[in-house]
């Protein structure tokens, strides 16, 4: 059924990449955001990636993994998610390290994006499931482990609320 994995992406889309969704993903802003650490070159490489060479690198790990990246514009139909939940949940913990972040972000949300983010979280809520607040800086929900455990519920309030999703208005 379109509705389901329409939703299911809808969730992993939600969850890790909300941010990608309510603002722009910009270029590297030119500010060394490194962290001194032990860890050798290996980190500061991967720091050194520009948020749309992670994005990139982060949808081909995703897809390496059986789950259908996001593709198209806003408005356009999400690919068929073939992976089951568990596969989703995998996925996401292999390839953390090129998932966006705050720090990809150009721009923080202004204020119209945040009350659309905060409108969709209230409707989820209403419906049935306990969504996160989005965070203020980013526009992102934080990452919840136990999201995928819920999917009938969030697939259910998704779509009692898909008319006050940010991702639908843009």
């Amino acid at each position: 059924m379109r509705t389901t994995s329409r939703t299911r992406w809808g969730l992993l889309a939600a969850v890790p990449l909300m941010s990608l969704v309510l603002a722009a993903c910009g270029g590297d802003n030119g500010g060394d955001d490194s962290v001194a650490s032990a860890g050798g070159d290996k980190q500061k490489g991967e720091q050194q990636l520009t948020p749309a060479e992670k994005n990139k690198k982060y949808t081909a790990c995703l897809a390496e993994r059986g789950v259908a990246p996001v593709g198209g514009k806003a408005g356009e139909d999400a690919p068929e998610q073939t992976a089951s939940p568990e596969e989703v949940e995998a996925a996401l913990a292999a390839c953390k390290e090129f998932a966006p972040t705050a720090q990809d972000m150009q721009d923080k949300p202004d204020a119209k994006q945040l009350a659309q983010a905060r409108e969709y979280v209230k409707c989820l809520r209403a419906n049935g499931y306990d969504a996160p607040d989005p965070d203020p800086e980013t526009g992102g929900l934080p990452v919840d482990q136990n999201a995928m455990k819920d999917m009938d519920k969030l697939r259910a309030a998704a779509e009692k609320c898909k008319d006050v999703n940010p991702a639908s208005q843009r």
